[in-house]
């Protein structure tokens, strides 16, 4: 599966420009098609992965297994030694290295609708809540007026073309989208680890606060 530059650049932390010339080089693998640069999604990754340490970000895969293995549930993307490290990851890394290790998850828009579209937006089935907006969880955090959510790949700009969806300033929508592979939510809720996760991208200190609370109350389950 291939990318664009941009998005390339985004979970390289890179500009487009750098990303271009190591293609060109052969420094990541990719392709001219049409006049347009693509650049190889597992490529991405390895980079990523070449690079992760404790306190440096993950690559998707790596994100996503440590979350997974946090609440102990398979992980059939991996192989068997990528699983063991994800879990003692999962064990052994403080939850505030959580945040910046799995920040490649997925591409976060924030995003303005309508008040009137939020819930709607919330109740779609193509969409999992995740963060303030899950329900199973008690989050000790009222997110009113607000929709934290994930979606697939594939649905995205359908989902942000009919509710209206425009980038903003001053979101009340955070649409998280994970690659295309990684899309590993059975159900419209997301599961403890990754919700504290995106308590923890927010980084004021009520959900700093919630998302360590919700950790400790999962974890001596």
């Amino acid at each position: 599966m291939s990318v664009s530059v941009q998005e390339a650049a985004e979970r390289l932390e890179l500009n487009p420009g750098r990303v271009r010339r190591l293609v060109s080089q052969g420094l990541i693998e990719g392709q001219k098609i049409g006049g347009r640069w693509l650049v190889d999604e597992a490529a991405i990754s390895e980079r990523l992965e070449a690079s992760a340490r404790p306190g440096r970000p993950l690559s998707p895969r790596s994100a996503w297994g440590l979350l997974w293995a946090a609440d102990n549930r398979p992980m059939p993307w991996l192989a068997p030694r990528e699983r063991s490290r994800a879990r003692q990851r999962a064990r052994l890394w403080p939850l505030d290295e959580w945040s910046w290790a799995c920040r490649h998850r997925a591409v976060a828009y924030k995003l303005r609708a309508h008040p009137s579209m939020l819930q709607p937006l919330l109740a779609d089935p193509r969409v999992a809540r995740g963060g303030a907006s899950v329900r199973q969880l008690a989050v000790d955090l009222l997110a009113l007026g607000d929709a934290e959510l994930y979606v697939r790949q594939a649905d995205a700009p359908t989902v942000i073309d009919e509710y209206a969806l425009i980038p903003s300033q001053q979101p009340n929508v955070v649409l998280r989208v994970p690659p295309g592979d990684l899309w590993l939510f059975d159900n419209g809720e997301a599961p403890w680890p990754v919700v504290v996760v995106d308590l923890l991208d927010a980084r004021d200190d009520r959900s700093v606060r919630a998302a360590n609370d919700l950790a400790r109350r999962m974890r001596a389950r």
